[in-house]
């Protein structure tokens, strides 16, 4: 998922940056996160955003993790969505969350410019890494 995200930030300089990663089970739990990952998510916090990525009915458009605003689920293809938000305060800042087959895959990325349709960039490269994680049964 990294790798694909790297590769879209080559392309798109200066307008895209990665921030961070976490990824954990579906049932929120934390297997790896990024030294930056700023956001501290709890396991219930987690798993509410998991079942919500899912498709699930949950709370989190009214109780949001703190600090951020849950915008959509966007349907990126008939195997998963994306849950989309936003840091309070800092537009520019995004949260995608997705499932895999077993895992849960919460990125921070900061769009520094939003021209050129920056942002849909962002969830093209995230959903083809989420496509890839799938396609590795992770």
């Amino acid at each position: 998922l990294h790798y694909v995200l790297i590769r879209y930030k080559q392309w798109y300089q200066r307008r895209v940056a990665i921030t961070a990663g976490h990824i954990g089970g579906h049932d929120g739990s934390m297997y790896a996160k990024s030294e930056g990952f700023d956001a501290a998510f709890d396991a219930g916090e987690m798993m509410k955003l998991s079942n919500a990525a899912n498709g699930d009915q949950t709370d989190i458009f009214s109780a949001p993790p703190a600090g951020y605003t849950i915008l959509r689920v966007v349907p990126a293809s008939s195997d998963f969505n994306v849950l989309t938000g936003k840091k309070k305060g800092e537009g520019g800042k995004l949260l995608y969350c997705a499932r895999c087959t077993t895992t849960f895959v919460v990125a921070l990325i900061d769009v520094t410019n939003c021209s050129r349709g920056a942002e849909s960039k962002a969830m093209d490269a995230f959903s083809v890494g989420i496509t890839e994680g799938i396609n590795a049964g992770i």
